[in-house]
């Protein structure tokens, strides 16, 4: 690898991932494979993708030997050693258990069970946060469905499209996907924390052949690949949808040959497939303006994180989301302390600086999934945790009091750094309680820790 070109960028892929990333042969292909040549067509680059063991390449990445990772999901753990690029394909983390199994319904059913996911994967990151799971190794994806098929495994963890993928061409029957996914996000091409260059080179390919809509192409060349497991209940279906569509099929040739001599002119039918492809294109080029637009809807133009209305819609389902499973919910009120004498001495220049300086603080105490930080207006912020007590609140409010007061950013007016206050409430929601009633009681915690002195994290204990 060292001998390569300075015109050369490699990545390592997981060698058991078809169809994704995967080993034919000595030979990497996959869809990621060819996102990734297509990037390094975009950059001027030649982008090799080798394939190795999932494990041993996150170490040679990080051991600076190669350019990057390529089809990696993000972590709270990889965070701290990987700089990511832009979302590259959806994941949908799925469970695969016996068709007869039915009380395995989510990944809280699975406490005491056998469950297999590979090494080094996001599944096996993201089971290390239950307790009492029992965590089975897959080395072979066709070895361990069998092993599920068989009852010697209770469950088994995967990206939706892996495991279909093996079902179908493994033939295994008698297993079913729990619905739904117990996680969905965008996978990334990661690089060694730090190295932004090569991340600016990687994104700016990356984003031209999203907005170009190459990887639309890209996707849709592999869409054979993505094949579905097929069920008794859902070979039924398939029987009862092909009869009637040759029954369809009928009528259309009866159509056919009643309407036989009836014509449409050539220049009519070109007009129609012009007209109907212009639509097309015109439709994927909205939704794919859609999407980036709801992004940036739900982003502080300021601060860079999430902004009110994402908390609003992201506090609207974690409360359901409790109030189904019995989970504590817990907010943190943050308040800028002495925040407008700061701005009328130094000016909204460097009160909008400090801002962005502090959220940046904030964001970097807030890095578990479901979990999110968010400007809630002014110089207020707010930071939700999912399945967490006052206790635990206190510990991840204290350490963003911490960091904030760490940064040294001085107020002559106050002759002390810049400080926050930190109101916390916690509660397992009921029929019995609104929303608003806990975001009411962690105000109510913030004005009395500025009350109390201010610089101070105070948990509402009614």
């Amino acid at each position: 690898m060292n001998g390569d070109s300075c015109e050369t960028l490699i990545l390592l892929g997981n060698e058991n991932l078809a169809p994704i990333v995967y080993n034919d042969n000595g030979i990497a292909k996959g869809v990621a494979v060819d996102i990734a040549k297509a990037i390094g067509e975009r950059i001027g680059y030649e982008v090799k993708v080798v394939t190795a063991n999932w494990e041993q390449a996150q170490k040679i990445v990080l051991n600076g030997d190669t350019d990057g990772l390529l089809h990696i999901n993000p972590s709270h753990e990889r965070n701290e050693l990987y700089d990511f690029s832009s979302p590259l394909l959806k994941s949908d983390f799925s469970i695969f258990v016996q068709t007869d199994i039915v009380i395995l319904k989510s990944i809280n059913d699975l406490k005491n069970k056998r469950v297999g996911v590979e090494a080094g994967s996001y599944p096996n990151i993201l089971l290390q946060g239950y307790e009492a799971i029992d965590i089975e190794i897959i080395h072979d994806w066709e070895t361990s469905f069998r092993a599920l098929s068989d009852g010697d495994l209770d469950a088994i963890i995967v990206d939706r499209w892996i495991g279909e993928y093996e079902l179908a061409n493994s033939g295994i029957s008698g297993i079913r996907i729990v619905e739904p996914p117990i996680e969905s996000q965008y996978s990334r091409i990661a690089v060694r924390k730090g190295d932004i260059e090569t991340l600016a080179l990687i994104n700016s390919g990356l984003n031209e052949i999203i907005d170009d809509g190459t990887v639309d192409k890209i996707m849709e060349q592999w869409q054979g690949k993505r094949v579905i497991y097929l069920t008794e209940d859902y070979l039924q279906i398939f029987y009862l949808r092909t009869a009637s569509l040759f029954l369809f099929l009928a009528v259309l040739i009866a159509i056919y040959f009643v309407r036989k001599y009836r014509k449409l002119s050539k220049k009519l039918e070109d007009s129609v497939k012009e007209r109907t492809e212009e639509l097309h294109h015109a439709n994927e080029m909205l939704k794919a303006a859609n999407f980036k637009l709801e992004q940036i809807s739900l982003l502080d133009g300021l601060t860079s994180i999430k902004n009110r209305r994402a908390f609003d819609i992201a506090y609207k389902k974690a409360w359901k989301i409790c109030l189904r499973e019995g989970m504590p919910l817990a907010l943190i009120m943050i308040d800028i302390d002495n925040f407008k004498l700061f701005n009328d001495t130094y000016g909204h220049l460097s009160g909008d600086q400090t801002l962005i300086r502090i959220a940046e603080a904030i964001r970097g105490v807030i890095k578990r999934p479901g979990d999110l930080a968010a400007r809630y207006g002014g110089e207020e912020f707010v930071v939700m945790l999912m399945n967490t007590t006052a206790e635990g609140a206190a510990v991840v409010a204290e350490e963003i009091r911490k960091r904030i007061e760490d940064l040294g950013i001085e107020n002559e007016e106050t002759e002390n750094v810049i400080t926050v206050s930190l109101g916390i409430a916690s509660v397992v929601p009921d029929n019995e309680l609104a929303p608003n009633e806990l975001i009411d009681a962690a105000d109510r915690a913030l004005y009395k820790a500025k009350e109390d002195g201010r610089n101070k994290v105070t948990v509402w204990e009614n």
